[in-house]
C-alpha cells in the first residue's frame, strides 16, 4: 500500500494533470491522422503524438510532479521508476548504444534528483507493474519516497512495429465498438509519487492509496491474449478478493480497440462477477501509451473521482464483445471512491491495481511479514559454458556449426519447435530455465499459479532491435517483419518461459544500469508481498549476439518465517 502525493501528465491534451482531465471530460482527443512520410514515417498513421524527445519529456514531467510537493524529497531515500516500451529506441543507429538504453536514462534522471533508479519494461503493463513495485518497496520501508514516470515517444521504429501486426487503425479507435477495426498510438509522459508515510498537513484527510495490486501471465501466447481471459481473470480475482464490489465507481479498462484485446477483458471481467460495474476506456482520447498507459489512466481516473465524474468511452456506440460489460458511453455521475485500473500486453502479462480514496492508516509497514528465500538450483551461462549447480554441461559442438545454445538445445532439451522462432534472448532464456527446472526435477507442463518468472539486464532487447531496425531503414528494402518487432519487447522471454511450463504467476522483466546483485535481491524481496507466489525463477540474462551473453539463472523457494 502506498500513498498519492503529487502527479503530472504531459500529452497532446496538456502540460498539467488538471488540463489533460479537463480536455478529457469535455470530450476532446488528441488523436488526429497524419499522411504518409510525415517524420519520414512510410505509411499513414493516426494517432496522439508530440514527437518529443524521449528524456527531455521525462525529465520535464517528473520536474512538474515533483514541484507540486510541499515536501523536500530529496533529502530523502527515493525510488525513481521509470516505465516504458521501448524509450528512446528512435536514436539506435544515431547515438552511441549507452545513450538510449533505458538504464542510462533512468541513471540520468535518477542522479539529477537524487533518486535510485529501476526501469520496468513489462510491454503495455509496464505502467501498473512499476506502481506495484513502487507501492512494494515503500511497504518494506527501504525508501521514503517513489517517483513512477511512465513513457513513451513512438515515432518509425514503433509505429512501423504496429503496422506490420496489422494492429493500427487508420481512423479514432472504438473500445467495445462492434465497429472497433484496431488501435491508435499515443504519446505520454505522466508521473506519479507516492509515498509510505503522509505529511503532516495531508494525515488528517482521505488521501488517494495504492492499495493491492498482482501480475498475472496467460500462459497461452506471446502476442494474442487467452481466449478464456486466465491471465486477467486471475490478476482481477486476486486484487479484489476481499474487497466489497459495490464500493468501486468502476473498472478502467485497457480497452485498445483490437478486437481480441476488448474481446478477452469482457470475458475476465464477466468471469470475475463484475458486469454490473460501471466500464470505461480512456484509449479514444490518448491513444493507446504504451509504458506510459498504466500511470497516466491511473492519474486521469483518480480526477474523474474527485470530481464525482465517470469519464465516457470515446468511440464507443454499441456494444461488440461477448462478455457481459456495462460499459460507459458518456460521463456520468457517482460518489464512490474507488476503481480498478487493468492492463493487458504481450508476453501474456496482465496486471490489475485497485486505488481507493480513504482514510490514511498509522503505517504502511504494519503490512509486512518475514520471509526466507531459499535458493534451490542455479544455471550459469555463457559463450564460455554452461553450468547447472557449479558442474560443466558437456556439450559436443562437432565442427562449431552450432551456437552454443542450439547445441544445448539439440543434446539436451529438444523437441520444442518454438525454440527457432525465438530470437536470441528468448534463446538463451529457454535454454538456462530448461536446464534449471530439469535439474529441479519437478513434474512439468500442468497449470501452475505459485511460481514467478522475474528477470533483469541491462541492454533490453538489444539484438532484436537492431535487426528490426535494419528491416525499416532502407526506403528501397522496406519491410518491417512483425515477428521481429514482438520480439523488440525484452519481457517476451518472461512470456516465452510461462508458456513453456505453464506458469500463471507473475511475469515482471527489469532493466538496472548495471548487474547488482544487491538490486535485484531488493526487487525480488518486494515480490514475497504477493502471499500466492511460492517459488520464482530469477536472475540475470543479457544477450548481445551468439558469442556475447551471460545469463545466471537461479530457482528460489519464498517461505514465510
Amino acid at each position: 500500500m502506498a500513498y498519492i502525493l503529487s502527479d503530472n501528465i504531459i500529452s497532446a491534451l496538456g502540460e498539467t494533470s488538471e488540463e489533460n482531465y479537463l480536455a478529457v471530460k469535455s470530450g476532446k482527443s488528441g488523436i488526429r491522422t497524419y499522411a504518409k512520410g510525415y517524420h519520414d514515417i512510410a505509411e499513414s498513421f493516426t494517432g496522439s503524438f508530440l514527437f518529443a524527445d524521449f528524456k527531455k519529456i521525462v525529465f520535464r514531467s517528473v520536474k512538474k510532479a515533483i514541484s507540486k510537493l510541499n515536501v523536500d524529497i530529496e533529502k530523502q531515500k527515493v525510488a525513481f521508476i521509470l516505465s516504458s516500451t521501448k524509450g528512446d529506441i528512435e536514436s539506435l543507429g544515431v547515438e552511441d548504444d549507452d545513450k538510449w538504453y533505458l538504464s542510462e536514462v533512468a541513471k540520468d534522471v535518477a542522479l539529477t534528483f537524487g533518486m535510485k533508479p529501476f526501469v520496468v519494461c513489462n510491454a503495455c503493463v509496464s505502467g501498473l507493474s512499476a506502481l506495484i513495485l513502487a507501492s512494494r518497496l515503500l511497504d518494506q520501508g527501504r525508501y521514503d519516497y517513489a517517483v513512477v514516470c511512465g513513457c513513451d515517444t513512438p515515432k518509425g521504429f514503433i509505429i512501423s512495429g504496429f503496422q506490420s501486426l496489422k494492429a493500427l487503425s487508420l481512423k479514432p479507435c472504438k473500445p467495445f465498438d462492434m465497429d472497433r477495426s484496431g488501435l491508435n498510438l499515443g504519446e505520454a509522459a505522466a508521473t506519479l509519487v507516492l509515498s509510505r508515510v503522509l505529511p503532516q498537513h495531508l494525515s488528517s484527510n482521505k488521501v488517494w492509496t495504492i492499495s493491492k495490486g498482482f501480475v498475472r501471465n496467460d500462459a497461452y501466447h506471446i502476442s494474442a491474449p487467452s481466449k478464456t481471459a486466465e491471465g486477467l481473470y486471475k490478476a482481477l480475482r486476486e486484487t479484489l478478493y476481499d474487497v466489497d464490489k459495490a464500493n468501486l465507481a468502476f473498472i478502467n479498462a485497457h480497452g485498445t480497440a483490437t478486437l481480441f484485446n476488448d474481446q478477452m477483458e469482457s470475458l475476465a471481467i464477466q468471469r470475475a462477477n463484475l458486469s454490473e460495474v460501471p466500464i470505461n476506456a480512456l484509449k479514444g482520447y490518448f491513444g493507446h501509451t504504451l509504458g506510459a498507459a498504466g500511470v497516466l489512466e491511473t492519474i486521469l481516473c483518480m480526477q474523474s473521482v474527485d470530481d464525482n465524474n465517470i469519464i465516457g468511452t470515446y468511440g464507443y456506440e454499441e456494444l461488440g464483445v461477448s462478455g457481459r460489460v456495462n460499459v460507459v458511453k458518456a460521463n456520468s455521475v457517482t460518489s464512490k471512491k474507488a476503481f480498478v485500473k487493468m492492463l493487458s500486453g504481450f508476453g501474456g502479462c496482465n496486471a490489475t491495481v485497485l486505488v481507493e480514496k480513504k482514510e490514511p492508516v498509522t503505517s504502511c509497514l504494519e503490512y509486512m511479514q518475514e520471509v526466507s528465500f531459499i535458493k534451490r538450483h542455479k544455471v550459469s551461462l555463457s559463450a564460455q559454458g554452461a553450468f547447472v549447480d557449479g558442474k560443466a554441461v558437456v556439450v559436443d559442438n562437432g565442427n562449431g556449426d552450432a551456437s552454443l545454445l542450439t547445441a544445448i538445445y539439440k543434446q539436451k532439451i529438444g523437441s520444442y519447435i518454438r525454440y527457432y522462432k525465438m530470437d536470441g534472448l528468448c534463446r538463451l532464456g529457454f535454454v538456462a530455465s530448461e536446464l534449471l527446472l530439469q535439474a529441479e526435477g519437478k513434474e512439468r507442463f500442468k497449470d501452475c499459479d505459485d511460481r514467478a518468472v522475474v528477470l533483469f539486464n541491462r541492454s533490453s532487447s538489444i539484438s532484436s532491435d537492431r535487426k528490426y531496425l535494419e528491416s525499416i531503414q532502407s526506403k528501397e528494402n522496406y519491410y518491417p517483419s512483425p515477428l521481429v518487432f514482438v520480439y523488440t519487447l525484452p519481457n517476451i522471454v518472461t512470456g516465452e518461459i510461462a508458456i513453456r511450463n505453464h506458469y500463471h504467476g507473475e511475469t515482471s522483466f527489469y532493466i538496472l544500469p548495471q548487474k547488482s546483485e544487491e538490486q535485484m535481491y531488493e526487487v525480488l524481496d518486494t515480490l514475497a508481498q504477493d502471499k500466492h507466489i511460492k517459488s520464482v525463477l530469477t536472475g540475470w540474462i543479457d544477450y548481445e549476439d551468439d558469442t556475447h551473453f551471460e545469463v545466471d539463472l537461479e530457482l528460489i523457494e519464498i517461505r514465510n518465517k
